[in-house]
């Protein structure tokens, strides 16, 4: 029924829609039925029209569901965007001497650029995530790199920077087999991030971790 109306629906998609119908199209049916039924009794219609409102009640009803699903899924796909950097926002640092060492594959070498670069810009907190997936990618300093995502969600971070800096511990947290740590982290992004795709993937992941440990 759902991908006749909407065909690019994709799993996500039909597990959010089905819980806007479920919640939403009972009560508003049972509004609209109460709403004719009170106008008829005071007059206000015909009984004939009556009968031709409650047969209208089923669209009515479609149709608002369809708007509420529209509207929830635009206003997810916004904020997204906004947390990824979409749009005219610019885009991240570059940091071309630490970006040379590393194609060298003089990892050491650019991970103490970085920190050089930190000390004296300690507001910078993309170089903090480059040197963690530095850390993490190349040196195998899984501490370090946790340290300085930590450090970047602690220091009021741009809703990108936040946004990547929880990518980066759940990352982290996955590969290194924290499985406490990772179902945290999965909890308070879907919190954090609720009504986006990249939360209802969290939360799938998150049951399949609870349901491995029962």
């Amino acid at each position: 029924m759902f991908s006749f109306f909407f065909p690019d629906l994709d799993s996500a998609d039909t597990a959010q829609l089905v819980r806007i119908a479920t919640w939403f199209s009972g009560p508003c049916f049972a509004l609209l039925s109460l709403l004719w039924f009170l106008l008829k009794e005071q007059g206000v219609i015909p009984p004939w029209l009556f009968v031709v409102l409650l047969a209208v009640n089923v669209p009515l009803t479609w149709a608002g569901v369809v708007m509420i699903y529209r509207t929830t899924s635009r206003s997810a796909e916004v904020f997204v965007k906004s947390l990824l950097a979409a749009g005219d926002i610019a885009p991240p640092k570059s940091y071309p001497r630490q970006d040379v060492l590393i194609a060298r594959g003089e990892y050491q070498e650019a991970a103490d650029y970085f920190r050089d670069h930190i000390r004296v810009e300690p507001e910078d907190h993309e170089a903090r995530l480059r040197l963690a997936d530095l850390l993490e990618r190349h040196l195998k300093d899984h501490a370090g790199a946790e340290r300085l995502l930590l450090e970047v969600r602690r220091e009021n971070p741009a809703p990108r920077e936040e946004l990547l800096a929880a990518n980066g511990l759940i990352d982290l947290y996955r590969k290194t087999g924290r499985r406490d740590r990772l179902m945290v982290e999965l909890a308070r992004f879907v919190d954090r991030y609720r009504g986006s795709r990249h939360a209802e993937a969290a939360v799938r992941e998150l049951k399949e971790l609870k349901a491995e440990r029962s």
